[in-house]
């Protein structure tokens, strides 16, 4: 008992001589154990299940270890008290203290374990067999997040599908929501079979070797929306608007009298309190709505592409976070950040969240593209509701500039501007912020979308030329430079939390991938000076 002195801080006093009597009511032991070692104990504990994904909060754990460590000094007390010579009590008292330790022990280590090796035996006696999946091995996971699970390998015995919603079915009837099971490659085996020359004999490619993982549930889940990712995204949206509202306001200056331009176009007289020129009778009633109507058809695709995620994830069963908007003075918006906050089941659940948003948004944007065509006067002549833009803008474009010719004609957009309609503009915005989230990198929409349709090997290889695109200008022009950087800084890594990693998605979702990643690429390459010259579009020097 000398080591548990120790650990618990008890002091023997020095042996009194025997010839003199100990007196009935006098001090045996002294314990000191400090109340703030405890607290700094419990909080460190707690500090690091936090840190490993324990579900177990900060309180939890300290009250857990608190009074682990008062019954422990309880029976230390009243092993102290029974006298040093009653040996029987003396050793039910250290059963009692073990027992306790034991408690304290199990109160530290909940807080750190993962899959139970108890529920991992039941797991594979009663989950997976001979008509569902043959387990050959069992290891821990090293991968950065997924440190507490266990990967199960071996040969799958059934359809794919069925034996994963069995396995799933049957780990949630005997542990409830204590566990997640994922599906994924398994690398080791598709390399085995590579070296052994494996494959089918008609030459198609083989089906992939899979391994599940068995992870604790709030190791697998991402974690609960904070605080302060809601305010970020109250933020972020009054920012939003900010930048659209300045964006509007950009896109009718051509509305304002031209000795207003001339005199604003001098820098000397930015710091003057005189009224500008041109003012003096001007009405702004038209200036002001104009800009109100651009700054709403500005908003709209955007707002369309939340309520398409919204309701999606909605249906499928999907957590996600507050939207965090990107505002951008060129554009209005560049987008949103939309954070998962729930293990998505399927490739196609994440296909269908992803594409469904950018569907939406796309096609929001090309009715209001179609529609100012329809509306636009095509000529140089100002008319009331219509609002100048240089004939330069539809360079940016290969696939817009195209479309623009055939509503406005060549004749149109071969003068120095041309008067279109504000739903033109606010399309024109929506298409090319759609085309954007469409590029198959990180985390966007078209990198969920790649992920779904044609797995991670291939959005590696789109992410990769994708960069290249943007970094040399080839896709989006003027917005590269900073479209990239807020990929690289917020979307660059791939969408984790997926449970069936390994089932593929219909053609037909594949065919919409790609007709995505097509639109993007029409829609961000600008047209090349020879090739605006041949269609009629702006002044060939100027190239966007």
């Amino acid at each position: 008992m000398a080591d548990l002195d120790a650990l618990l801080g008890i002091e023997d006093k020095p042996e009194e001589p025997v010839q003199e009597a100990k007196p009935a009511g006098g001090e045996a032991t002294k314990i000191t154990i400090s109340a703030d070692v405890l607290k700094q104990l419990a909080e460190a504990e707690a500090a690091r299940a936090e840190k490993l994904g324990s579900a177990a909060s900060s309180s939890e754990v300290q009250s857990r270890v608190n009074d682990a460590m008062e019954r422990i000094v309880e029976q230390a007390k009243r092993m102290a008290e029974q006298g040093e010579g009653k040996s029987d009590g003396s050793t039910l008292g250290e059963e009692a203290v073990r027992k306790e330790l034991d408690n304290l022990l199990s109160a530290l280590g909940a807080s750190v374990k993962g899959v139970d090796p108890e529920d991992l035996k039941r797991i594979k006696e009663q989950v997976f067999g001979a008509t569902t999946f043959w387990v050959t091995e069992t290891r821990p996971l090293a991968m950065q997040s997924l440190e507490l699970g266990v990967a199960v390998r071996g040969n799958l015995r059934g359809k794919r599908e069925v034996v994963f919603k069995e396995v799933c079915d049957k780990v949630a009837a005997m542990f409830g929501d204590k566990y997640v099971v994922r599906l994924v490659e398994d690398p080791e085996a598709a390399l085995e079979e590579l070296q052994m020359g494996g494959g089918s004999s008609d030459g198609a490619a083989p089906e992939p070797r899979v391994m599940f993982e068995i992870l604790p549930s709030a190791a697998a889940q991402p974690t609960p929306t904070a605080g302060w990712q809601r305010a970020a995204a109250a933020v972020l949206l009054v920012l939003t608007l900010g930048s659209t509202l300045q964006f509007g306001l950009a896109a009718n200056i051509g509305l304002l009298p031209k000795e207003t331009l001339l005199w604003l176009a001098n820098p000397a007289n930015l710091n003057s309190d005189l009224l500008p020129p041109g003012l003096e009778t001007y009405d702004p009633l038209p200036f002001l709505s104009s800009t109100g109507n651009v700054f709403l058809v500005t908003l709209l695709p955007q707002l369309m592409h939340e309520v398409a995620h919204a309701v999606v994830a909605g249906t499928r069963g999907i957590k996600i976070a507050p939207s965090l908007l990107i505002p951008n003075s060129q554009l209005g918006t560049f987008g949103s950040v939309t954070q998962l906050k729930s293990l998505v089941r399927s490739r196609t659940d994440l296909f269908d969240f992803s594409a469904a948003a950018l569907v939406a948004g796309g096609a929001t944007s090309l009715a209001l593209f179609i529609a100012g065509l329809v509306a636009s006067h095509g000529g140089s002549a100002a008319e009331p509701g219509l609002l100048p833009v240089p004939s330069q803008l539809f360079q940016g474009s290969l696939l817009l500039g195209s479309l623009a010719k055939l509503g406005l004609g060549s004749e149109a957009l071969s003068n120095a501007q041309v008067y279109v309609s504000p739903l033109l503009v606010g399309g024109w915005c929506g298409l090319v912020t759609t085309a954007l989230n469409c590029l198959p990198v990180g985390n966007l929409d078209g990198g969920r979308a790649m992920l779904s349709a044609f797995g991670r090997n291939a959005l590696a290889v789109s992410s990769l030329l994708s960069y290249v695109g943007l970094g040399l200008g080839l896709l989006g022009s003027s917005l590269a430079l900073p479209f990239g950087l807020y990929v690289l800084i917020c979307q660059r890594t791939a969408e984790q939390y997926l449970q069936d990693e390994v089932s593929g998605v219909s053609e037909r979702r594949r065919a919409i991938a790609g007709a995505l990643i097509a639109f993007a690429v029409l829609t961000l390459i600008p047209m090349a000076p020879e090739v605006a010259d041949v269609v009629a579009v702006g002044s060939p020097g100027n190239f966007i």
